[in-house]
């Protein structure tokens, strides 16, 4: 229990984060940024949340998804495909954080995060 808390302790943080991330990424001004309302996928409640509902044959494959997040500095423990629609990282962040991440197999955009602390 102490553990699952940990992991969704620090998700509101990384929600703003990544708003400004994708702000930056994206050329938008910062306070558009900070104005965006979090994604639905962040919400605890929606953890069965669908990534996509592409055929398989559009997904990058599992070793194109493998080195996509490791160029964004994972560290990957355990991959899997989550719920039929995502792939699933188990591992660390570029902090050396343990980490869950959901990522779309379609775009590999990044949908959801969860971080211990």
């Amino acid at each position: 229990m102490k553990f699952t808390r940990a992991l969704f302790a620090g998700v509101a943080g990384l929600v703003c984060a990544s708003a400004q991330a994708q702000a930056v990424a994206t050329g938008a001004p910062a306070s558009a940024a900070r104005a965006a309302p979090p994604p639905a996928a962040l919400s605890r409640e929606k953890a069965s949340e669908v990534c996509t509902t592409a055929p398989r044959s559009e997904w990058f494959s599992e070793e194109e998804m493998k080195l996509l997040a490791q160029h964004r500095g994972y560290r990957i423990k355990t991959f899997k495909i989550a719920n039929n629609s995502c792939y699933e990282i188990y591992g660390f962040d570029r902090e050396g954080r343990i980490v869950e991440a959901y990522f779309n197999p379609v775009t590999s955009r990044l949908v959801r995060q969860n971080t211990a602390r």
